[in-house]
């Protein structure tokens, strides 16, 4: 998960994890602008972040922020 981390820092992103409504929830900013976010269900936290958040920064880079 650091090597992700990593990656969205280095890219001028934030990365920020919240709990709304028993969730835990991902949020990728760039300065004040919420770029990409999502929800994780249930499970193993770890594998869960890990995915999403994942998914999330391929899905920025196909749209290239």
């Amino acid at each position: 998960m650091r090597d992700l981390l990593e990656k969205a820092l280095n890219k001028g992103l934030g990365v920020s994890f919240s709990v709304e409504g028993g969730f835990t929830v991902i949020r990728i900013t760039k300065g004040a602008e919420v770029v990409a976010s999502c929800s994780l269900g249930s499970g193993d936290f770890r594998a869960s972040v890990e995915d999403s958040l994942q998914s999330l920064l391929l899905d920025l880079d196909r749209k290239g922020v």
